[in-house]
Order: structure tokens, then C-alpha cells, then sequence
């Protein structure tokens, strides 16, 4: 700001390769659900069965709620559903998403 430069903070602060190899574990419905959430739409998420343990991730609720303790999904606790929060995060998703599908 002091320099009169604005421009997204996001993708100077992650990367979308912390994320590919979350999506890349192929539990079932995993990839679908990011898709239809960079479409816009919410996707129906269990966040308890989160064990806050990174190594052992075994379904793909474990992993949206990972990327949602990571600032990559937003979450809707009334509708217990995770959602893109930005259009920045939306961009690191859906090259995330490109890069698994080449």
C-alpha cells in the first residue's frame, strides 16, 4: 500500500502445488466436488471426521476439510458445506485442477 501497488496477496502466499497433491489422492467424488465448487456451487462436507492429522488423511471429507484449515475452501457451518471463498483461490484451483487432469 505505501508504494500505491495493490494486487491479490494470495497468490504471492501460496501455491496451488500445496493442493495438488490433496486432490491428487483420488478419493472417490474428491475432484468432482472441487469442480462443482469452482462452478459455484457449495459441497456437502463432514468436518468431523477431521483428526487435524496430515499424514493419514483417508476420505475425501478429511481432505476439504484439511483445504479449509488451510484458507483454500470457506466453510458454511448452518449448511455444513464448503465453498471457494475468492476468485484468487478460485484461479489456484482450477490450476490445481488442470494440472491433475494433464
Amino acid at each position: 500500500m505505501l508504494n500505491g501497488e495493490f494486487k491479490s496477496y494470495w497468490s504471492e502466499t501460496a501455491s496451488y502445488e500445496t493442493i495438488v497433491p490433496l486432490i491428487n489422492m483420488g478419493f472417490d467424488g474428491l475432484k468432482s466436488a472441487v469442480i462443482e465448487m469452482l462452478s459455484g456451487d457449495e459441497v456437502k462436507v463432514n468436518t468431523a471426521t477431521f483428526k487435524n492429522d496430515t499424514v493419514n488423511i483417508q476420505n475425501r471429507d478429511e481432505v476439504l476439510t484439511y483445504m479449509i484449515h488451510l484458507g483454500y475452501l470457506g466453510y458454511d457451518q448452518n449448511r455444513r458445506s464448503a465453498f471457494v471463498p475468492n476468485e484468487e483461490i478460485r484461479q489456484e484451483l482450477t490450476l490445481a485442477v488442470r494440472e491433475i487432469v494433464v
